[in-house]
């Protein structure tokens, strides 16, 4: 019994020590972000790095002054916009898709599916010249129709979903179906609710990965106005000289969204990928 508790402490304190580690390049910039240019690089190479300035006025000068000199606020709102939409199209397209290799039965269900699966492999840097020119034709080039679209389909989501759908008993579903739910019933009002987990977890990946975007939005968008979050702090790079206070202050803004949204859903993003990690 005293052996199993030294175990669990050890194991939470080599926890602790590694999480710390790797907040460390979160915590610097964190606390960057309030320091002026010559506090930073002076700060740079001792504990201090680490360290809060005292607390005065000009401890949010670089909040004050990127907000001045940027849209941030209308950026981030842009990015939220298009992003919500594509989450809810996502989550819609790729589930269904995943239960339909996981329960349909049609013709040549495992070759398409392993083809699906080989796209994965694909670069997406590869194939933004062709997306692009599909857009351009469509006439959806500087307009949110062309950021949205392209990224609502994912071979990998589909392969979560369908992973997830497969641990799910079907004698769940032969009984809902002997009660009379026909296969829409089904889906939204049975299996959506067991598998909240893994929607949480694709949801988490789209927000991250769509957050962070910086090519693809550059590509299509050239309407100031438009411009995504990722976009507006590029600026921050052209101006000379560069400014690693106001840098430090618009990285820590465009985290924080992030770092809530994880903290919210942990639970279930961690529930997810076990669940999607093996199949019955």
């Amino acid at each position: 019994m005293k052996k199993g508790i030294v175990k669990k402490t050890l194991d939470y304190i080599v926890l602790i020590i590694t999480a710390i580690i790797f907040m460390f390049p979160l915590i610097w910039m964190v606390v960057s972000s309030f320091k002026s240019e010559t506090a930073i690089m002076s700060d740079v190479t001792s504990i201090k790095a680490f360290m809060l300035p005292k607390i005065g006025k000009e401890i949010l000068n670089n909040y004050v002054e990127i907000f001045q000199q940027l849209p941030i606020i209308k950026a981030e709102l842009n990015s939220l916009f298009y992003i919500i939409i594509i989450i809810v199209l996502s989550l819609l397209v790729n589930s269904l898709a995943g239960y339909a290799f996981a329960r349909l039965k049609f013709p040549f269900k495992n070759f398409i599916f392993a083809v699906l699966l080989s796209f994965m492999i694909i670069p997406a840097q590869t194939i933004m010249l062709p997306m692009f020119s599909m857009v351009y034709k469509l006439g959806w080039v500087n307009s949110y129709l062309g950021l949205i679209f392209p990224a609502i389909a994912s071979p990998f989501y589909i392969f979560l979903f369908r992973q997830t759908f497969l641990k799910i008993p079907k004698e769940i579903e032969e009984a809902a179906r002997i009660d009379g739910a026909g296969s829409y019933t089904i889906f939204f009002k049975l299996i959506m609710p067991l598998a909240k987990p893994i929607y949480a977890t694709v949801s988490i990946l789209t927000f991250i990965a769509l957050w962070n975007d910086f090519l693809w939005p550059v590509m299509i968008i050239s309407d100031p106005t438009k411009q995504t979050i990722q976009m507006a702090l590029s600026t921050l790079f052209s101006v000379q000289p560069v400014n690693h206070g106001h840098i430090m202050a618009g990285l820590s803004v465009v985290t924080v969204p992030v770092v809530i949204l994880f903290l919210f859903l942990q639970k279930y993003y961690v529930q997810g990928i076990a669940s999607a990690g093996s199949k019955n």
